[in-house]
């Protein structure tokens, strides 16, 4: 059975991070990251726009 994953943040270098130990722990890459301006509201707060990353990741097993 494969199992499916979306690997996502705001922060590239901690994206990175994630997968690649994600990758060392033999999930593979499902196409290319994917980037797109996020803006948030929320509980009386609001979260400037920002890009937000997502890498999906596929594994069998």
């Amino acid at each position: 059975m494969k199992k499916y994953m979306v690997v996502s943040g705001s922060d590239i270098q901690e994206l990175e991070t994630e997968v690649t130990r994600l990758l060392n722990e033999g999930w593979e890459l499902a196409g290319g990251i994917s980037a797109a301006y996020k803006h948030e509201h929320g509980e009386g707060k609001h979260i400037p726009g920002h890009l937000a990353y997502a890498q999906a990741m596929i594994k069998e097993g």
